[in-house]
C-alpha cells in the first residue's frame, strides 16, 4: 500500500549549516520512494515563499507549509489560513509595543518588525530568506502587511509577560531556545496538515510517516503511528519517535526509509 511521507526541512531535509543543502543519499532515498508508489511531501513550519528553491524543484508531492496554516497538493492550493488584515495590524502594533524582533510569515512574502530589526536574529532572516522569496522583505508598517503565522524573538528590554499574556490566547507558541517563539493560529500544526492530507487522500493514518529534528516537529511526530527522529535532533524529539534513525550526514533519511520496508 502507497504511504504518506512527511518531512519537516532544517536538519531534517536540508543541512543546518550555511550550505543548506540536501545530501545525495537522501536525494535518492526520495527518489526510490517515489518510485515505490509512495506519496513524499515537506511538511515545514515555514511558509512557502521561505522554502529553498532547490526543494521546491525536487518533485515532492506536496507541501504543508506555516505548521498547517497552508497545503497544497500537485501544486493545487487545498488550505491556506491567513489572519485578517485587522489582525495584523494590531498584532504587528502589540509586538512593536512589546520590544520584539518579529517576522511576519505570509505564504508569498515575509515582513520584519523594522525599528528593531537588528542584530543576528534579523540578520539572519535578511541574509538566507531573502534569497528564497520572489518579494523583498518589507517592514511591518508596510501597507500590504498581510501574515498566516510569525516568529519573534525577544531582547534585553522585550515585556515578555506582556506577549504572554497577550498571544497565548490566539496561538500556540513554540520556543526555539531561550529567547525565539514561533507563534502559530490554535488549531493548525504539522499534525493538523497530515491528518487533511489523508483525509483528502483517503489513506488510513496507519500508513503515514514523520520524520523531523526539533521541537515544532512533536506533534506531527506524536500524531503519526510510524514517527522518525533524526540522530542529530533535540533531545525531546528522541522521547516520542517510534525509531531513532542517524544523523541527517549520516544517511539519516536513507536509512529510516530502508528501515521501514519502503525502499
Amino acid at each position: 500500500m502507497s504511504a504518506l511521507l512527511f518531512f519537516d526541512i532544517d536538519g531534517t531535509l536540508i543541512t543546518l549549516d550555511d550550505e543548506h543543502k540536501m545530501p545525495e543519499s537522501t536525494k535518492e532515498a526520495l527518489r526510490r520512494a517515489k518510485e515505490n508508489g509512495h506519496k513524499i511531501f515537506i511538511n515545514t513550519g515555514r511558509v512557502k515563499t521561505a522554502i529553498d528553491k532547490h526543494l521546491l524543484e525536487f518533485g515532492f508531492d506536496g507541501l504543508v507549509c506555516g505548521c498547517g496554516t497552508y497545503i497544497e497538493l500537485e501544486g493545487k492550493e487545498l488550505l491556506h489560513h491567513t489572519l485578517t488584515k485587522k489582525q495584523c495590524v494590531e498584532y504587528a502594533e502589540r509586538l512593536r509595543e512589546y520590544r520584539f524582533q518579529t517576522v511576519f510569515e505570509g505564504k508569498d512574502r515575509l515582513f520584519i518588525e523594522g525599528e528593531h530589526g537588528q542584530g543576528s536574529f534579523m540578520e539572519y532572516i535578511y541574509n538566507y530568506f531573502s534569497k528564497n522569496s520572489d518579494y523583498p522583505i518589507e517592514g511591518a508598517t508596510h501597507p500590504d502587511l498581510i501574515f498566516d503565522k510569525f516568529t519573534t524573538a525577544c531582547v534585553a528590554e522585550s515585556n515578555r509577560e506582556a506577549f504572554q499574556k497577550t498571544f497565548s490566547k490566539d496561538f500556540h507558541l513554540i520556543p526555539h531556545g531561550s529567547s525565539v517563539m514561533e507563534a502559530v493560529p490554535d488549531g493548525f500544526s504539522k499534525a493538523t496538515g497530515i491528518q487533511f492530507l489523508a483525509d483528502y487522500l483517503g489513506v488510513d493514518s496507519s500508513e503515514c510517516y514523520a520524520f523531523g529534528d526539533s521541537i515544532n516537529d512533536m506533534e506531527m511526530l506524536q500524531y503519526v503511528p510510524h514517527s522518525v527522529g533524526m540522530g542529530n535532533a533535540v533531545a525531546e524529539v528522541f522521547q516520542v519517535v517510534e525509531y531513532r534513525t542517524t544523523d541527517i550526514l549520516e544517511n539519516g533519511i536513507e536509512n529510516a526509509l530502508y528501515h521501514y520496508g519502503l525502499i
